[in-house]
């Protein structure tokens, strides 16, 4: 793409004409390596220093010798894999931290682990008055969706609320649905859906807004327990090599304490920040939130300059919303091709206004018609506002052909996330989707065909892992980590290392218009790198899940370290 090639032009000069012998003495050096300099399959130098915040210059190791001085930490690399750090362009990071707290069902492929992690949970947390937690997988339950009874054989003295693994379900045990009110009269109208079984008694599953029935009873975190579950989230992102995030999600008072932690020299990772914005979203509201993306403005630690819509739901629980009917519906099923969460009128409308005012908006769309429904409106806005704003469609998981070359010709990013495609977990998801649709599922490799710029990330804590080495071994294998299936899920929309590599790292600094000051390595970008265990060009692609983060340098720092340093 064009800006690709302005990118590589630019950092040939800087690192080939860059004055060496008078630079001054550099704070960090990594000699000895493979530093990948994150634009193309052949970017690679020997050699990187740093000065403060940011790279100094990029190398041989004789050509970084010059700003090499007695104050200077050097690093031996011993031939391994340096990469800038990883920009996650999609996540819930307040949701996944507080997780950590909470119980953890993720991994779990029995019914029997569940009920026991629950128990053992509840048994060390004597004093929670609620038991809350995420992770479990649709595809451990007949029908692909769960019931109170279960949870009632592990706790029954008190409520129990456990969101499914990407957030769009939750279960309840019957303490839960009685202190609730929930019972067989009760009506929900809104997107989403009490689950019931045959007698129309409720199963303990609610979809989507519906989960809110029960979601807004559990007692809201303090600000403190909130900025401790912050700091343990950071400390998972740093091991992993996170230097960057977009957040999918949030409000006002999470954006505060994003803030709090840059203020008290905390924050070890950049963070782009949205509103959740819908339907109910006010006049108010919206100036609210442009007053505070202009307060902020563009600071390279926090920026607030994005808003996030849910246009539909998920494909497992018949709420994502398709062109044509689900395969596998059960009789009288509410949702034959699911639905848009929000009156398509209104979301147009709030899109051009959104865009008018300067924010990229991130659209929630993982069926085809929301997909399709996202790019509608988008062209609306450029032609409305005359902009081009990086807006972007998010997930993506299916997507009719006629679609794909319109990210390119409209500007808009394809936001998805590999390790939603991890073949381990898409049984009930094929079901739905049928054979038919199939060729064009997570389909990474025709919409970069098509000219569309990726950008990747986890949707943490919505998936498997928040580790990007995981989402990078499913996007270029299309494999679990056992090698299931033999070939590949869908091979044909394989992608490589490196492409896979720059939508998780400049691909989401392009997203927030950053690409000038991260996402590569180069002099005067910013100084987050990342080193790896193993040379993920060279090495067998289904050893990429084995490869460890040795090192984090964030802002010029290292802020991370599994080996020992001079």
């Amino acid at each position: 793409m064009k800006f690709k090639f302005t990118i590589v032009i630019g950092v040939f000069l800087l690192v080939c004409c860059s004055p060496r012998k008078e630079a001054p003495q550099a704070d960090l050096a990594f000699v000895n390596g493979r530093v990948w300099l994150g634009i193309d399959s052949a970017s690679f130098a020997e050699a990187v220093s740093i000065k403060g915040k940011v790279i100094q210059h990029v190398g041989s190791n004789r050509e970084i010798e010059a700003s090499v001085g007695k104050k200077t930490k050097v690093i031996d690399l011993h031939g391994r894999l340096l990469i800038p750090g990883f920009n996650d362009a999609h996540i819930h990071f307040l949701g996944g931290s507080i997780g950590l707290t909470e119980v953890d069902l993720t991994g779990a492929n029995t019914i029997a682990e569940v009920v026991k992690r629950v128990k053992t949970f509840a048994k060390e947390n004597p004093s929670k008055k609620w038991i809350t937690g995420r992770g479990w997988q649709y595809t451990m339950f007949v029908n692909g969706l769960p019931s109170r009874e279960i949870l009632d054989t592990a706790i029954q003295d008190r409520p129990v609320f456990i969101k499914a693994y990407d957030g769009h379900s939750a279960w309840a045990n019957s303490v839960a649905l009685r202190l609730t009110k929930i019972t067989r009269t009760t009506a929900f109208f809104d997107f989403g859906e009490i689950v019931r079984n045959r007698n129309g008694e409720p199963t303990g599953v609610l979809k989507e807004k519906a989960m809110s029935l029960i979601g807004d009873s559990i007692p809201a975190l303090t600000t403190e327990e909130q900025l401790a579950s912050l700091r343990k989230g950071l400390v998972l992102a740093r091991s992993l090599g996170i230097t960057s995030i977009a957040n999918a999600s949030g409000t006002p008072d999470e954006l505060r304490l994003y803030q709090q932690l840059m203020n008290d020299s905390a924050l070890t990772m950049r963070v782009a920040a949205a509103f959740s914005v819908g339907a109910s979203t006010t006049d108010r509201e919206i100036e609210r939130y442009a007053a505070l993306k202009d307060s902020i403005g563009k600071n390279p630690m926090l920026t607030s300059g994005a808003v996030k819509f849910m246009l539909d739901g998920v494909i497992e629980a018949h709420t994502g919303a398709m062109l044509e009917p689900y395969s596998n519906l059960s009789p009288n099923e509410p949702f034959r091709r699911g639905s848009l969460a929000l009156p398509i009128d209104r979301y147009r409308d709030l899109v051009v206004q959104f865009d008018k005012l300067g924010f990229r908006v991130y659209t929630h769309a993982i069926g085809d018609l929301a997909v399709r429904e996202a790019l509608n409106a988008y062209e609306l806005a450029a032609k409305a506002n005359g902009t081009l704003g990086r807006n972007r469609v998010e997930h993506i998981e299916t997507i009719s052909p006629v679609d794909l070359p319109r990210f390119e010709k409209l500007g808009v990013l394809p936001s998805m996330e590999p390790i939603h495609a991890e073949p381990g977990t898409v049984s009930i998801w094929v079901d739905g989707v049928g054979p038919a649709r199939l060729p064009y599922s997570f389909a990474w490799a025709s919409i970069l065909k098509a000219g569309g710029h990726l950008v990747f990330s986890s949707d943490w804590p919505a998936c498997v892992s928040l580790n990007p080495i995981r989402g990078l071994h499913t996007a270029v294998t299309r494999r679990t980590i056992e090698g299931k299936p033999e070939g590949g899920w869908i091979p044909k929309q394989k992608i490589s290392i490196t492409q896979a590599l720059i939508a998780y790292t400049q691909g989401g600094a392009y997203s927030s218009f950053e690409e000038n000051t991260k996402g590569i390595i180069a002099p005067g970008y910013l100084a987050d790198v990342v080193v790896l265990s193993q040379d993920l060009f060279t090495i067998d692609p289904m050893q990429i899940y084995k490869t460890k983060v040795l090192m984090t340098i964030f802002d010029g720092r290292i802020i991370y370290s599994s080996v020992v340093t001079p």
